[in-house]
């Protein structure tokens, strides 16, 4: 991880705004769609997504939803929507009361301009994760995605590793704040997805103390190297992507 774990590798699919620390853990999942528009058609496209967002303003949906637009990697140019903050009696919930419209809706504002559209289920790792506190009241304006396809049996020594570097994290109050996300359904895995916020390009850039350093002075330089070894060796592949968010294009309830 480049800021995250030096040593290492970089780390949604999206910064959708997470839980609270402090919240209840069962609330922790959420939907992500992630969509890539028609050659030309990018503007048909957002059009259609501020018609869509009105349609769930109309409908009152209680749901925020976050659209961001990835800047770079396989993925330049396409575009990111999800919710989080949900049980997963919520999603069925949400599926009666809104479903069927907003998929009547979706395939008139949306579908025409689509090339591919792929949804997803995502979990929220509030335990291995670093949220700024007091909870922002809106999500970043960009965000680092790094993605860790992870090797068979391989989950728990890598969830172990994370959460003890979140421990040695928040142990140090080092000035880095992030969220882990678990897919639950809709893709290849074990897949892992550590989210860094951004406030721009220059936030790439490796902080000081470096994440080698910080994790050395909390843990000691044997538990640090353990710990490194631990999470290198669980993982198969990884991958980033920089994303940024598009206000104009997302829907935030009335009182949010």
């Amino acid at each position: 991880m480049r800021r995250i774990a030096a040593p290492f590798v970089v780390v949604l699919v999206a910064c959708l705004v997470p839980l609270a620390s402090g919240q209840d853990k069962t609330v922790n999942v959420g939907w992500v769609y992630a969509s890539v528009p028609k050659p030309g058609m990018i503007k048909q496209l957002e059009d259609g997504r501020k018609k869509h967002m009105e349609f769930h303003r109309k409908q009152n949906d209680s749901w925020e939803w976050d659209v961001w637009q990835i800047e770079t990697g396989e993925g330049t140019g396409n575009y990111l929507a999800g919710t989080f903050g949900h049980s997963w009696a919520d999603l069925d919930a949400w599926e009666e009361k809104m479903g069927a419209a907003d998929t009547a809706d979706g395939s008139v504002n949306l579908t025409p301009y689509l090339a591919s559209q792929t949804a997803s289920i995502w979990e929220v790792l509030p335990d291995s994760s670093h949220m700024q506190m007091p909870m922002e009241k809106t999500p970043p304006k960009m965000a680092e995605v790094n993605h860790f396809l992870l090797k068979p049996g391989s989950e728990q020594d890598f969830n172990d590793a994370i959460k003890k570097i979140n421990d040695a994290i928040v142990k140090a109050n080092w000035g880095v704040y992030y969220t882990w996300y678990a897919l639950q359904d809709g893709g290849e895995g074990p897949h892992y997805v550590l989210l860094l916020n951004m406030k721009g390009w220059a936030d790439l850039a490796e902080p000081n103390p470096s994440f080698g350093a910080m994790l050395e002075k909390a843990v000691g330089k044997h538990d640090a190297e353990a710990l490194q070894h631990a999470f290198d060796s669980s993982v198969k592949r990884e991958w980033t992507e920089t994303i940024r968010y598009r206000p104009d294009l997302s829907y935030v309830p009335a009182g949010k």
